[in-house]
């Protein structure tokens, strides 16, 4: 097979001013941020912070983790996101002493995301490098939920290339997250907030990142399989997220793409709206509603427009038997390690969804209580959710919950037509249908923010989630 591309090497090839590969890339939305929210943190402001290294100095043990902190400061708002580097470049650039005096060590360093587009190694190398250097190694990811994908990638890639730096699981760098995307939904989850409100509150981040727990999360792998004669007559375009993999199915005329995902997968409603209002938010009257505060205004119009809002007219989804193939994993079967697959009949579904979190939609939590309390971010399992028409949809998004269909280990079905699909958040339309495969990939290593001091936390999302 062909070298392991990063995701960005196949992105490059993209156009330059795609914003889903913007949004990749750690592009920084400006969202509650105003001017008066660009303001550094003053000096009483930071001394948590250096009171923190004071006090490890003090009580000895081994030096405090350093922080790699990951910003682009090139691309989305220039005038937020570089006075995001410039605070925690400060932050992180304080030195401090070792126990006992000697040697003097730096709190941190930030990596600039924006040098991939001359380097596609950079993140890589950076990551290869720091690694090399020190043992007790944190990172701070300042974007949204795709950035912590990328991320997470480039751990992976650079653990396949240099497997004596990542020996164990417990060796690779946990991740905290600034959230500076769209939708945030782990950033919300794991308690770091629905939104970067102000530069200054920085501080707080850099002190939740050295104090956080470390808690796993399961990572999901999709893979999209088409037909080479369906594919000639039409336009493929795919998120930054996905790669192809040309070796899988070349010799059957498949051509395949493969995607990974921490939050949630979903086909149907929720993913046209979400396309329709990345479209809309290129055009000046999109950008326009955004900027004054009228994003669910722009939401509820692109319902209406892609036919999210019809009831009885609207098309189902277009399932090959109207059954999907899963593992089950609370059934009898799955408990003893059978690996027998079963079908479950979803023909009347307009919209079907795989979670992983307790976070969908910009906070959206569909489980109830009881189900929350028998899901988990690391149990090897999805959580199926389907529904049925608009009025579903719509209390979901209004707050509402519905029922969990199965819990899957593993899930294939054929969409015999084009579809659109939404993978945390990053949403796409597909020309044609396709074989679609969702399978366990790994479990990776995040960071939760202590519970005291609290990190942030609303509604029904909580710390013992995790």
């Amino acid at each position: 097979p062909p070298p392991n591309l990063s995701f960005h090497e196949f992105g490059l090839h993209q156009n330059e001013d795609d914003s889903a590969l913007e949004r990749y890339q750690g592009r920084i939305d400006r969202g509650r941020l105003r001017f008066w929210g660009l303001r550094q943190a003053r000096p009483e402001q930071v001394q948590p912070v250096r009171d923190f290294y004071n006090w490890w100095q003090e009580n000895g043990g081994d030096r405090p983790p350093f922080i790699l902190a990951f910003v682009n400061s090139a691309s989305g708002n220039q005038s937020v996101s570089q006075a995001i580097k410039t605070q925690l470049s400060t932050l992180l650039g304080h030195e401090f002493s070792a126990t006992g005096g000697g040697q003097v060590y730096l709190a941190g360093s930030v990596c600039e995301l924006s040098e991939v587009r001359t380097n596609p190694r950079h993140v890589r190398d950076t990551i290869r490098d720091t690694k090399r250097q020190i043992s007790q190694l944190r990172f701070l990811v300042c974007g949204g939920d795709g950035t912590v994908t990328w991320v997470l990638h480039e751990i992976e890639a650079c653990k396949q290339e240099y497997p004596k730096l990542f020996p164990t699981l417990q060796e690779e760098p946990p991740i905290g997250v600034v959230p500076a995307g769209t939708g945030n939904d782990l950033a919300r989850s794991l308690g770091w907030g629905p939104k970067l409100k102000k530069v200054a509150a920085l501080v707080d981040y850099v002190q939740w990142t050295l104090s956080a727990d470390v808690v796993p999360l399961d990572q999901w792998q999709v893979v999209l399989t088409f037909d080479s004669a369906e594919l000639a007559d039409c336009e493929l375009s795919v998120p930054p997220a996905f790669r192809e993999v040309v070796a899988l199915h070349s010799h059957n005329g498949k051509k395949a793409f493969e995607g990974y995902f921490q939050n949630y997968f979903s086909v149907g409603m929720d993913a046209n709206v979400t396309s329709g209002v990345e479209r809309a938010r290129q055009s000046c009257l999109g950008r326009l509603c955004f900027l004054i505060g009228l994003g669910k205004t722009c939401y509820a119009v692109q319902g209406y427009r892609t036919g999210a809002c019809l009831c009885c007219c609207a098309p189902k989804l277009s399932i090959q038997g109207g059954k999907v193939h899963l593992r089950d994993g609370r059934s009898a079967a799955a408990a003893v390690g059978s690996t027998s697959e079963v079908a479950r009949e979803v023909s009347s579904l307009r919209q079907l969804t795989l979670l992983n979190i307790n976070s969908y939609a910009s906070g959206r939590v569909p489980l109830s209580n009881t189900e929350l309390a028998r899901s988990s971010p690391s149990d090897g399992c999805l959580e199926l959710v389907g529904l049925r028409n608009a009025c579903r949809f719509g209390c979901v998004i209004a707050g509402g919950t519905t029922e969990v269909i199965a819990r899957p280990t593993s899930m294939n079905f054929v969409l015999e037509r084009g579809e659109a699909m939404q993978m945390d958040g990053e949403s796409w339309v597909l020309p044609v249908g396709c074989k679609v495969e969702v399978r366990w990939h790994r479990q990776v290593r995040m960071l939760r923010p202590p519970t005291c001091p609290p990190g942030v936390w609303t509604g029904r999302q909580a710390p013992g989630f995790w």
